[in-house]
Order: C-alpha cells, then sequence, then structure tokens
C-alpha cells in the first residue's frame, strides 16, 4: 500500500490510500466534511472489510474531485464513520487514471494520466 498527496474539491489536502484489494473509492465521515460536498444518503452500500467482517456505507459524495498535481479526477466516494484510513483509492479509480508504478529497492515512482 501506498499514500498519494492529493486535493479534494479543492479546498482540503489529504493523503489517499492506494489500495489494489479495493475496488471503490472510500472517505471516512470526518475528512468528507472538510470537503464540503453534498452527500447522497439515499445510496446505500455494505462493504466486506479486510478482517471479513461487513461494514455499512453512509451514503456516497458523488463526482467527488481529486486532484493529483493538476490533474483532475472525479469518483463517487462511499462514506464510512470509521476506518483506520482517511480516504482509500480503489482500484477503480486507479484504472481511471491509468496508474503505474515502478518499485525499485530504493523508491517508488507512480505515474497516472490525464482520463
Amino acid at each position: 500500500l501506498r499514500e498519494l498527496c492529493v486535493t479534494l474539491n479543492r479546498v482540503h489536502p489529504e493523503l489517499g490510500l492506494l489500495d489494489e484489494g479495493s475496488e471503490i473509492v472510500i472517505i471516512r465521515e470526518d475528512i468528507w466534511k472538510k470537503t464540503n460536498t453534498p452527500r447522497n444518503q439515499g445510496i446505500h452500500m455494505r462493504m466486506q472489510t479486510a478482517n471479513r467482517g461487513v461494514q455499512e456505507m453512509g451514503g456516497c459524495v458523488e463526482m467527488l474531485e481529486i486532484d493529483v498535481d493538476g490533474i483532475k479526477t472525479w469518483a463517487h466516494a462511499y462514506v464510512v464513520l470509521d476506518a483506520p484510513y482517511r480516504l482509500l483509492l480503489g482500484r477503480l479509480w486507479q484504472r481511471l487514471v491509468c496508474l503505474s508504478k515502478n518499485e525499485t529497492r530504493d523508491e517508488v515512482s507512480i505515474t497516472i494520466s490525464d482520463p
């Protein structure tokens, strides 16, 4: 797992956790509140956690702007009340930006493309 510096909705800098084991983008509720974006509470989803538990999502932030070094992307971000991460960027977002990683013994380089 690696972290990436992003800006959410042009107002909140955050570290996004790149997680290849997740399909979706997940944002913790306290971080969502800092973005000043509406949440659609009519969208419900349950997530299976890494320890095989189930966690209820608290709605969806539709089309959350996620800016990476001037490259603007958008994703539906599902809100969770409590999580060990603040923002999780899953595989769908990673595919959208054509994310690639190059790992050496000393460093990890991440490249994304403007969708």
